[in-house]
């Protein structure tokens, strides 16, 4: 799990930097690693594997602009560097509401 803190704030849509799982620290990322809609594809067979299980996607409408840094994805079903114009099936919040649990 990620080390990141997240508040009860309100969260409008979903993306890596919104996930529990996201790692706080910020790195540079160099423009050449980003797709043209702002997302870091997958760099060898593993990470393309671990990505299609994920199915880890850049979402639509953005550009290499709109990402200027990546973080860690700390999943364990992940473990890449994303952007904030990427998500995953394992996004999760910690004020996901889901009412069949009962808390």
């Amino acid at each position: 799990m990620s080390k990141n803190k997240l508040d009860k704030g309100k969260v409008i849509g979903t993306n890596c930097y919104n996930c529990k799982f996201i790692d706080e620290k910020e790195m540079a990322v160099d423009p050449k690693e980003l797709n043209d809609e702002g997302g870091i594809d997958p760099r060898n067979k593993e990470e393309m594997e671990k990505a299609k299980k994920a199915d880890l996607i850049t979402l639509p409408g953005g550009s290499k602009a709109d990402a200027t840094n990546k973080r860690f994805c700390c999943n364990e079903q992940v473990k890449m560097n994303v952007t904030v114009r990427m998500c995953c099936a394992y996004w999760d919040n910690v004020g996901v509401k889901r009412p069949w649990k009962k808390t």
